[in-house]
């Protein structure tokens, strides 16, 4: 009896482990982030007066936490990305906290990495999840802001939202408007460290 009952609590104890793992790297992404309270919605057109962007060009961000499984589930086709538009659009990585610039560093190397510790630029581009993509135009307005895809891994290639409003953007067309599958944020949330250094770009 004492065999069996132990072999009970072995099991459920291993379910139980499971379950959490599952629910920790799978199923509470699959919920809308929480919105913070402080949020304020920017709508597209909105400036985007930020003064370490490039100026008289086409940018685009891509906001980028390691410790988050959605950012690191969406890296390589974010590399798909910067692979196919680096030459047309400037592409910015920005990343929460320094713990994240080494690791950004040797994911994306060569392209410009951006410290947001106080969370300025996320708020100016209405982002408060990653992976969350912001293209900004020649004009310093926001065109676009929300998901890369509306599957987790970026594998349904007709709703790479991001990419098919570059691709609109290079094209000289209005920001597409492609519906809450879009904008409404989907990972981890965006926590910068706040009140320390300014942002700076690496």
């Amino acid at each position: 009896m004492g065999r069996a009952f132990l072999s009970v609590i072995i099991l459920l104890s291993a379910s139980a482990a499971i379950g959490f793992v599952f629910w920790q790297q799978e199923l509470k992404y699959q919920r809308p982030t929480p919105i913070p309270e402080n949020y304020h919605t920017v709508a597209v057109g909105a400036p985007i007066k930020f003064s370490d962007l490039p100026k008289g060009e086409a940018v685009f961000l891509h906001f980028y936490n390691p410790d988050c499984p959605c950012s690191r589930f969406n890296t390589r086709h974010l590399k798909s990305i910067i692979r196919s538009y680096a030459d047309s659009v400037s592409i910015v990585v920005v990343v929460p906290d320094r713990d994240a610039l080494p690791k950004a560093s040797r994911e994306f190397e060569g392209v410009k990495i951006l410290l947001d510790e106080q969370g300025t630029l996320a708020r100016d581009c209405g982002v408060y999840s990653t992976p969350q993509a912001a293209i900004i135009d020649a004009n310093s307005k926001l065109y676009y802001r929300g998901n890369y895809n509306a599957s987790r891994y970026c594998t349904a290639r007709a709703t790479n939202f991001a990419e098919l409003s570059l691709i609109a953007l290079l094209n000289h067309q209005p920001s597409p408007s492609f519906g809450l599958l879009a904008t409404q944020s989907y990972g981890c949330s965006w926590e910068p460290e706040i009140n320390k250094n300014q942002p700076v770009i690496f």
